[in-house]
């Protein structure tokens, strides 16, 4: 792919050339490429169908899951969670090994004979890649996943949870949100939340 680095930025396409800007900076490529009927039914572009059935797949997955944490998200997630989630899935739905390829899922990798495997990937997974749990949270926890329990045992706020600065859009100002104001102790130096 190539960069733009002259004065005149531009977006759109211009004789075959597509330019485009990203988080990485203004891009531009060329178009080509197979036509969309060919990759449809010609038999060399069967493992191309495969993988795009399963990219499919995988990301109407990523959306169930981002939609069932989006509450928790809404404050908490990066611009790419789309695409890492996506990514995620596409990995796990490999692990179904009951379905032919282009056909596989990942509820069938997660209740498979390699679930525990899939599930795994699942593990240490940051929907927020630039505030990674461990950077915040400076305390060791466990979670319970059955009753759906995080518990921190002595967790002392001050010391143990960096401050957070929480942009507020409706008043366009900045918040810090006290470190004390943010968790309730229960159970004796005993952090629960429950979902």
């Amino acid at each position: 792919m190539a960069r733009q680095n002259g004065l005149l930025k531009i977006q759109g396409t211009i004789g075959g050339m597509t330019f485009y800007r990203t988080k990485d900076g203004d891009l531009v490529r060329e178009k080509g490429g197979v036509s969309k009927e060919r990759i449809a039914t010609d038999p060399a572009f069967a493992r191309t169908r495969e993988n795009g059935q399963e990219f499919g797949s995988a990301g109407k997955t990523g959306k169930i899951l981002r939609d069932s944490l989006r509450p928790m998200m809404l404050n908490a997630s990066d611009k790419r969670i789309t695409s890492r989630v996506t990514q995620l899935m596409y990995k796990m739905q490999k692990y179904d090994t009951a379905s032919p390829r282009g056909q596989r899922s990942v509820s069938l990798a997660l209740s498979g004979g390699q679930a525990s495997a899939a599930k795994a990937l699942l593990k240490g997974f940051n929907f927020n890649k630039n505030a990674v749990l461990g950077s915040v949270l400076y305390k060791a926890f466990e979670v319970d996943t059955l009753p759906g329990e995080v518990s921190i045992d002595g967790l002392v706020p001050i010391n143990d949870i960096k401050t957070l600065i929480i942009r507020n859009i409706s008043q366009n100002r900045d918040l810090v949100k006290s470190k004390k104001a943010q968790v309730s102790i229960r159970d004796q130096d005993k952090l629960l939340w429950r979902k």
